[in-house]
């Protein structure tokens, strides 16, 4: 097979799968609606496949940490992040035992993976610019503007409300909103198994160095 015919076939599949996971959010919104009936809650699919995605994320840079000493310090300050994340997507659920309850989770999470970061922030930020330079590191940043960003304004209520009017709905609302959060869910485990897998395989693969024969160099 020819490397351009190698070429076509491998964007091909990278095409399907970027399609694949771009499909993903209303695929789910489908089953809540039709299947499962329950909107867009705090126990549909959306919601609890990003709390899933969130979590393999957190899980995939603890595997990381310990698997690559020199991405340890990056892959904490990661794992840490998407941890906190995943505290505040079940809100919900610790509000039943404490309103607020995230939050004191949350805060030493964080805090105790920017420290460990800290101890030695040239590493951390070796393996942050490392993860950064790869079409992992562009994948993430793109899950994270859609998370941060997009999801976000898409989301005002104003906005709906402007739309609709008196015909606004919050569910409308919520199912853009969620489905937006998902996609770049999405995107940001794609990323994070995508680098994790390439470390892994670097880790794995011996360094061949090339043996250079000492001469003797004699004046004559």
């Amino acid at each position: 097979m020819s490397n351009d015919s190698r070429f076509l076939l491998s964007h091909v599949a990278r095409t399907g799968v970027f399609a694949l996971m771009v499909c993903l959010p209303a695929l789910l919104l489908y089953c809540d609606i039709h299947w499962l009936t329950d909107g867009v809650g705090e126990w549909s699919l959306v919601e609890l496949t990003q709390e899933g995605f969130l979590l393999a994320s957190a899980l995939a840079f603890v595997r990381l940490a310990r698997k690559r000493v020199d991405d340890r310090r990056f892959a904490v300050l990661a794992a840490g992040m998407f941890a906190c994340m995943l505290l505040r997507e079940m809100d919900a659920v610790f509000d039943l035992l404490l309103h607020g309850l995230w939050k004191w989770l949350a805060v030493p999470v964080a805090v105790a993976s920017i420290v460990y970061a800290l101890q030695d922030w040239r590493a951390a930020v070796s393996g942050l610019v490392r993860f950064l330079n790869t079409r992992a590191g562009t994948l993430m940043t793109i899950g994270l503007v859609l998370l941060l960003c997009y999801a976000r304004l898409i989301g005002l209520t104003s906005l709906w409300n402007g739309l609709l009017g008196e015909s606004y709905i919050r569910v409308f609302k919520n199912a853009i909103e969620e489905t937006t959060e998902l996609l770049g869910y999405t995107f940001i485990l794609a990323a994070s198994l995508a680098h994790v897998a390439q470390r892994m395989r670097a880790a794995a693969t011996p360094r061949v160095e090339a043996a250079v024969p000492e001469q003797t160099l004699r004046q004559l």
